[in-house]
């Protein structure tokens, strides 16, 4: 996401040409459309080198991949969607790719480098951002008003530019932390597979997608999206750019209050999230405005976009990628296993052990290996693990500074050190 955007060596467009002429010559002009669009979709298609399968499911294949020129020299990366023409997705690339076409610029929004139909298909190939997500900066840095007034303006400013550059407006319909990517100065939306464009004239959405915490409920059944409908949306950010917590029913009906969120941003979290769209704020540029006039509210938090990582630590594991971070994390648990599988084994079936061990009593085994593997071990292991992975699975984890994750293993440690020499001492009694 830092790089600048660089176009292909070679369009793909000409690329089309080129390999169509040698399949067949000469590309007949009568042709029937269908077969010339096909040919010209597999032409395109060969124009890029699959690197990875990002994603794939039913509705949409997200591929890494490189751009291919004639003298096989590569370019990239790049992503290449395809997305299901028939549910009506990826139309909002299509409109993207146009106004880029036509040399518009947006600030926050990805650079498209094609678009085009293949069989059933809507084929997007994109420039790769990177960046770390919304969700991997509310890890590293903890929730705060500082960071929320650091990223929040520049969010909605980024969902105007769909709102307020577009007409109609194009509403994204599944703006949460994983499609916010930000880099040191710079913001970007990604993923507009379910984006579409305002229809004045419809009076409920025909598809229901999205992501059910961040999701307005016309989304779902009960009338048609608009700009407000993203409104809701950011509503519910702002909510997690202060607490680090996925907003669920209960922190709706407690009227999202937070010992961490100052009434004024509280106000304006429920104010976004009204399940009637009359009572939100009209456009995402009103609820930037009613922000940054919290945000100079006396009393409040100053806005300060200053970020402080929890510890230089946290900051190194930041840049290690998260699949790796997994893959650790699976070892240290295999590792954990395995030892308590030996542990078992040997407090059941201690013949292996010496004979004042074998003699002691069922549970006095247990006790002592019991305390070398989770209270010993244990905490060693989970010190040297990924927490990323593991906030995943218990968010409260990310809320938990290394600093105390230190000291209550630290704790565990000593009791487990002293509970198994406290025992065998007793084998030598015994």
């Amino acid at each position: 996401m830092g790089t600048a955007f660089r176009k292909p060596m070679r369009s793909c467009t000409a690329s089309t040409k080129t390999r169509s002429a040698k399949a067949s010559g000469t590309i007949d002009p009568t042709m029937p459309d269908e077969l010339a669009e096909h040919l010209d979709a597999l032409a395109r298609d060969d124009c890029y080198r699959v690197d990875a399968v990002l994603k794939d499911g039913a509705l949409e294949t997200t591929q890494r991949v490189y751009f291919v020129g004639a003298n096989g020299a590569e370019q990239g990366p790049y992503v290449r969607k395809y997305l299901d023409s028939d549910a009506g997705l990826g139309t909002a690339y299509e409109r993207m790719w146009k106004a880029q076409r036509a040399g518009r610029r947006f600030l926050h929004l990805p650079r498209i480098v094609d678009c085009y139909a293949a069989g059933e298909k809507r084929a997007v190939v994109m420039e790769y951002v990177r960046g770390e997500t919304l969700a991997d900066v509310l890890y590293r840095c903890d929730p705060s008003v500082a960071l929320a007034c650091d990223v929040f303006p520049r969010l909605c400013e980024a969902v105007a530019e769909l709102h307020e550059g577009f007409d109609p407006p194009i509403i994204h319909r599944d703006l949460k932390p994983s499609n916010i990517m930000l880099s040191k100065d710079s913001l970007t939306i990604i993923d507009f597979g379910i984006s579409r464009t305002f229809d004045d004239a419809a009076d409920e959405d025909t598809r229901h997608f999205g992501t059910r915490a961040y999701a307005p409920p016309e989304q779902f059944g009960y009338g048609q999206t608009d700009v407000r409908s993203d409104v809701y949306a950011l509503g519910m950010l702002l909510y997690f750019c202060l607490t680090e917590k996925t907003p669920d029913a209960k922190a709706r009906r407690g009227g999202f209050r937070d010992p961490r969120i100052p009434e004024a941003f509280r106000r304006i979290v429920a104010h976004a999230t009204a399940f009637d769209p009359a009572q939100r704020y009209a456009s995402v540029t009103e609820l930037r405005d009613a922000f940054l006039a919290a945000a100079t509210e006396p009393g409040d938090t100053p806005r300060a976009p200053g970020r402080k990582p929890r510890t230089r630590f946290g900051a190194l594991l930041a840049r290690v990628p998260f699949k790796l971070g997994v893959a650790w994390d699976v070892v240290l648990a295999c590792l954990f296993v395995l030892f308590c599988v030996v542990a078992v084994g040997s407090t059941v079936d201690p013949s292996s052990g010496s004979a004042q061990y074998a003699a002691a009593p069922l549970w006095l085994r247990g006790v002592s290996y019991g305390s070398l593997v989770l209270l010993i071990i244990g905490p060693v292991l989970f010190l040297v693990s990924d927490r990323r992975p593991l906030a995943r699975i218990v968010p409260s984890l990310a809320r938990v500074s290394i600093e105390r994750d230190m000291a209550v293993c630290f704790v565990a440690f000593l009791i487990g050190l002293t509970v198994f020499a406290l025992s065998g001492q007793l084998f030598v009694v015994e």
